[in-house]
């Protein structure tokens, strides 16, 4: 008896699995450290003042693992969705993917280091919202920067995981925002009193 085309299973490209998985293992990373940070000092009474010096190392450490298994994602399906001609995709996706980490480092210029990678969970509360560089532009710049680099990954690539995994970064880093990071955020800064200048009292 032959097989029809139905027949055929559905082979799950593991590499994207893994990939999509990465991408929320370092966003709760982040998240689930920052609290505990915030709640026990851990980090601080281990690594010492300068604990979020280390931490944002650790993260920056956990977004590049992130973006080993994404690679790998979008090399095992290149060409599987091709938009462009190979040279034009190439320079759009570099165009997006320099476009991005340059508006990384803006935030980071913007923020500082503390600001950039949970600082407020280690103490360093800021007197008022960052308003200036890239927040004049977007709400959320790092996750604006980090999404369009990987989506110009994809269209380097011409990858149709790529461009699923690129969406599905954008739809984590929101979910992040609007359910953990905002609220604590909020309980961070309740109680919160601006330092004032002693001149002006």
């Amino acid at each position: 008896m032959s097989k029809t085309p139905h027949d055929t299973p559905v082979v799950v490209d593991m590499t994207a699995v893994i990939a999509a998985v990465a991408i929320v293992v370092h966003v709760l990373n982040y998240n689930l450290t920052a609290q505990v940070e915030h709640k026990t000092r851990v980090f601080t009474r281990l690594l010492g003042r300068h604990a979020v010096y280390y931490y944002a190392v650790y993260l920056i450490l956990s977004a590049l693992a992130r973006d080993y298994f994404i690679d790998v994602a979008m090399a095992h399906d290149g060409a599987s969705l091709v938009f462009f001609p190979p040279q034009v995709a190439q320079y759009i996706g570099i165009a997006m993917f320099v476009f991005g980490l340059l508006l990384n480092a803006w935030t980071l210029k913007a923020l500082g280091i503390k600001g950039m990678y949970n600082g407020d969970s280690f103490g360093f509360l800021m007197d008022a919202p960052v308003t200036g560089g890239p927040y004049q532009y977007f709400q959320d710049p790092q996750y604006v920067g980090t999404a369009v680099a990987c989506l110009g990954y994809a269209v380097r690539a011409q990858s149709l995981v790529g461009y699923l995994l690129a969406a599905w970064m954008w739809i984590v880093f929101q979910v992040s925002v609007k359910f953990i990071e905002g609220p604590h955020l909020a309980r961070l800064y309740a109680n919160h009193k601006p330092k004032t200048d002693k001149k002006s009292q």
